[in-house]
């Protein structure tokens, strides 16, 4: 485990708009990938957008929060989780 994740897990709210952040960056690259043509410059955006879901899940896993703190960031998982299907991800 990151140890910078040890010290933000004993404030959760603060954890929680992290991964908020991560999952607004996760989307851009989505939405960058979509643009680009360059098929190398896709794949990568892709990589990244689907490394910062993957984090995202497993990190939101380790938090105790309730379940209307979490709404908005479960809203751009579900988002996240669909474009990156579109580009091809497999879950």
């Amino acid at each position: 485990m990151n140890p910078d994740w040890q010290l933000y897990r004993k404030n959760p709210e603060l954890s929680l708009e992290i991964l908020k952040t991560d999952a607004d960056l996760a989307l851009t690259f989505v939405r960058t990938a979509t643009l680009l043509s360059d098929l190398d410059a896709i794949a990568q955006n892709v990589r990244r957008a689907r490394r910062a879901y993957d984090y995202i899940t497993e990190k939101l896993a380790e938090l105790c929060l309730a379940g209307s703190d979490i709404n908005d960031l479960d809203s751009k998982l579900v988002v996240l989780r669909s474009r990156l299907e579109e580009l091809g991800e497999h879950f």
